[in-house]
């Protein structure tokens, strides 16, 4: 899995009253670079990860989930008919224990097809964690 650096990273925190005595919910937005290119008749898929959000020890971190949009692409047409394609397939994020920050998953699909070519440069994230501190 390819590793993506991150740009922008903005964190929101509020108290809140969750389960299992969380209090604190993190709202976490920002950039990941990615590289991804297809040519038509070819499509690829490529996960990709990077970290996100504050550091936590494990008795901290409760859940996080995440969201993810292409924010930046490039498609070429060199001759007609050209098209493409490109998907966000899935979405993870959990705490990873060697950094203590949360790890987000981010699976992406594209596809050209005729005289199209395409490469998708950044994703935007958004990752919700509920933790206690």
């Amino acid at each position: 899995m390819p590793t993506a650096n991150t740009t922008g990273e903005q964190v929101l925190e509020a108290v809140v009253a969750g389960p299992d005595e969380a209090n604190r919910l993190f709202t976490v937005t920002g950039a990941a670079s990615v590289g991804i290119f297809v040519q038509g008749g070819q499509q690829q898929t490529q996960t990709w990860t990077f970290l996100a959000g504050p550091t936590f020890t494990r008795g901290q971190f409760y859940r996080a989930i995440g969201a993810a949009s292409v924010s930046a692409q490039n498609v070429n047409i060199q001759t007609a008919p050209g098209s493409f394609q490109a998907n966000i397939s899935s979405v993870e994020a959990d705490w990873d224990d060697e950094s203590g920050r949360v790890e987000v998953r981010v699976e992406v699909f594209l596809s050209a097809s005729g005289g199209a070519s395409a490469n998708i440069n950044q994703l935007r994230y958004w990752v919700t964690i509920l933790a206690q501190i």
